[in-house]
């Protein structure tokens, strides 16, 4: 008897084994893939803005002018007096007096608008379970992510880590890097330079040039960006802003090797139930903004839930590529100084 059940429970091990191991090598599967890509070829589709609180208009910076020149007054001329030489009963034309100088006009001094608050805490990180399959945390949990970040109020730098763990990690040992750093404008994340590393020798890069309004690619090339554009890491950390107006918007961003144009939508509030505690959330859907309209079927989707109550930090991001295939990172464990 103890024989059968020995024999019984070595088959049912080697079941579990060749089930993980069909899990991990099915066709699809890729970890770097829809874990570190943004959606690509998707449908733009923007949502109606949410009722929000109302909003604080931007600070506007006057822009730098020269003092006005004010044209002199002529000073007025003197009343005709009668001259003693004049025949009498005549009176003598009057000379006009030469016009006083016009006092100097005082400077206009722009006066530099005041620096809109940076809602990204100074300091802070998020830990990560990343999960394969679509049941959140009762997914197979195949690695794990950290998020860190610090900054000053004129430079941050945010860093992503991205590495398998347990029985994934025998079958495809991978780690990811991420990194974003740049400067602050009108309190919102202006990256200078981007680093993506895949662990494979595959690193690429974006550096972002502001004053021409261009972000240069691996490959040399440039390409125009605007005001609002963000690398793939940094816009996590961004949406904090827009997600507390509550209404849908078009970013570019670039990721190394190019740069593309994505819709942010916003789905509303709720509340989710996970490892890092019980969270209210603003829901934002994120679709590529090139291509024609549509139900977004057999299309790449990444969904992110900003935590209300961790400072809008990113605590969930799930990515569900075309065919299907769900990669959700959900937050364990969070921390951040004010």
């Amino acid at each position: 008897m103890n024989t059968w059940r020995r024999r019984g429970l070595a088959l049912a091990l080697l079941l579990s084994l060749a089930l993980h191991l069909g899990i991990l090598t099915a066709p699809g599967w890729s970890f770097g893939d829809w874990l570190s890509e943004p959606p690509e070829q998707l449908e733009a589709h923007l949502a109606t803005p949410l009722a929000a609180k109302p909003q604080s208009p931007k600070p506007v910076v006057p822009s730098e002018s020269k003092p006005p020149v004010v044209p002199p007054v002529p000073s007025e001329a003197p009343s005709p007096q009668p001259s003693s030489s004049a025949p009498a009963g005549e009176a003598k034309p009057a000379v006009p007096a030469p016009p006083a100088a016009a006092p100097a006009a005082p400077p206009v001094v722009a006066e530099e608008a005041p620096e809109a608050p940076i809602p990204l805490p100074h300091k802070g990180r998020i830990r990560f379970g990343v999960y394969k399959g679509d049941k959140g945390e009762r997914s197979l949990l195949v690695g794990r992510s950290l998020h860190e970040w610090q900054h000053d109020g004129k430079r941050y730098r945010l860093t992503a880590t991205l590495e398998t763990v347990g029985i994934a990690a025998l079958f495809k040992n991978v780690k990811i890097l991420q990194s974003s750093e740049g400067g602050f404008l009108r309190g919102e994340l202006k990256p200078t330079l981007f680093h993506y590393d895949r662990g494979d020798g595959d690193v690429v890069e974006s550096s972002f040039d502001w004053t021409a309004k261009s972000v240069t690619l691996q490959n040399g090339q440039s390409a125009a960006i605007g005001d609002g554009a963000e690398d793939m890491l940094s816009m996590f950390y961004q949406l904090m802003q827009a997600a507390q107006r509550g209404e849908g918007f078009v970013m570019a961003v670039a990721n190394g090797r190019k740069v593309e144009r994505y819709a942010f939508e916003w789905l509303g509030e709720e509340t989710l139930d996970i490892k890092a505690g019980s969270l209210r959330c603003w829901h934002v859907r994120v679709r590529s903004a090139v291509g024609g309209a549509g139900d977004g079927k057999g299309a790449d989707v990444t969904e992110v839930w900003l935590g209300k109550d961790v400072a809008g930090l990113p605590v969930r991001i799930r990515y569900t590529d075309r065919k299907g295939e769900v990669g959700d990172q959900i937050a364990e464990q969070i921390e951040y100084d004010k």
